[in-house]
Parts: structure tokens; C-alpha cells; sequence
């Protein structure tokens, strides 16, 4: 009797840093993925005004869960089948560096200005949280120019940020984006994608 293959790939065990991208232009419904220049950022041309989010102290997460609800009949004594509840999707790093045109990413509420001799982010007085497109970009160890993607279509960033300052730590902040439903998607890819290029 033949054996079944085993896949063992070890070049496809990825290890590297990666990327944290606000993508100035989501990519379209029927396109789903980035489109990347071959150094692995976001095209400037079909993605303009995307922003690179600086360094990280580690790496970068990228979460999904299905939460799933049991269905039951009294006449069995386990589930009988599984109801998506919710799904969540996150992305999260802790970020090295601490420049208020970042810092504004991590709280979408506040105002971001400039004028000469400062930078600044203003808060408190806006209700509604505006909502941007992110991505985790990382080179793949398989060969030049491959990469791996997680990418949320619409996300918020709820959880604020702190900054300490002091001699015994470098400073840095840690960053969470969720994700949410875009509704004007096509359902089965409402939230992200992952992927990575061959």
C-alpha cells in the first residue's frame, strides 16, 4: 500500500520582519489584493498617499477568529452544527517610533496639523471614528521580490496609545487596528484577505 506524501517545506517557514502600511486606496471588490512594487511596498500609483507606520520593537500580529455558536436538538447530547457568530480580525505591533503624524494612526480621533516648529495632535470633541485600510507586508524567505500580505479592507483604532519617557526603556506604543465589515464588498470578503505571492 503507497504512502501519502508529507509537506514538509522548511523554505516556506517564514521568519523576518515586517511592515505596517495605512493603504492610501483600498484595493478594488474584484481585486481583492494589493498591488505591490517589486521592493514590496504598496504601489504609489494604484495605492497614492499610503502610509508607512515606522519601526516596530517586535513582531507584527495578525489575528482571525470565527467566534462559532453551537446549534442543538434536545435529541442529541453534542452540537449538531455551528453558526458564525461574529468573525474578528486584528492586526497589532508595538511601534519604536513616536512621531505625532504616527502616533495619529493609533488614535483616528485626533487632528493631526503642522505649522512652523511643531507637529500636533489635538483630541476630544469628535464622535464618529473614521475608518482606513491597513496592511502587514513581510518578504517571504522562498526567493526575492515574494511576499506574504494581511490586509484588512476597513479598520478603527479604538484602543488609544500610551507613550512613556524614560532613561531605562525605549519608548514605544502599542498599536491595534480591528477590523470591520465593509458592506459594500461582496459577502466572503467583506473584512481582509491573507495571501502571499508566488
Amino acid at each position: 500500500m503507497a504512502g501519502t506524501a508529507k509537506a514538509y517545506v522548511p523554505a516556506a517557514m517564514n521568519q523576518g520582519p515586517g511592515d505596517i502600511w495605512i493603504i492610501g486606496t483600498p484595493p478594488s471588490d474584484s481585486a481583492q489584493r494589493l498591488t505591490l512594487a517589486a521592493d514590496g511596498t504598496p504601489d504609489a500609483t494604484a495605492h497614492p498617499s499610503s502610509i508607512h507606520l515606522g519601526a516596530t520593537t517586535g513582531p507584527i500580529t495578525f489575528n482571525l477568529k470565527n467566534k462559532a455558536k453551537d446549534i442543538m436538538a434536545d435529541q442529541f447530547d453534542a452540537p449538531i452544527d455551528k453558526f458564525v457568530e461574529a468573525v474578528e480580525g486584528t492586526l497589532e505591533a508595538e511601534m519604536a517610533q513616536q512621531s505625532v503624524d504616527l502616533l495619529q494612526q493609533a488614535f483616528s480621533t485626533g487632528v493631526y496639523s503642522t505649522g512652523t516648529g511643531y507637529k500636533q495632535l489635538t483630541f476630544g470633541g469628535i464622535a464618529q471614528v473614521p475608518s482606513v485600510c491597513v496592511a502587514a507586508i513581510a518578504p517571504k524567505r522562498m526567493g526575492a521580490g515574494l511576499f506574504l500580505v494581511s490586509l484588512l479592507y476597513k479598520v478603527a483604532t479604538t484602543d488609544g496609545f500610551t507613550v512613556t519617557y524614560g532613561r531605562a526603556k525605549q519608548s514605544a506604543h502599542k498599536l491595534t487596528f480591528h477590523g470591520m465589515v465593509d458592506i459594500t464588498r461582496t459577502a466572503g470578503r467583506q473584512i481582509g484577505v491573507q495571501y502571499e505571492t508566488i
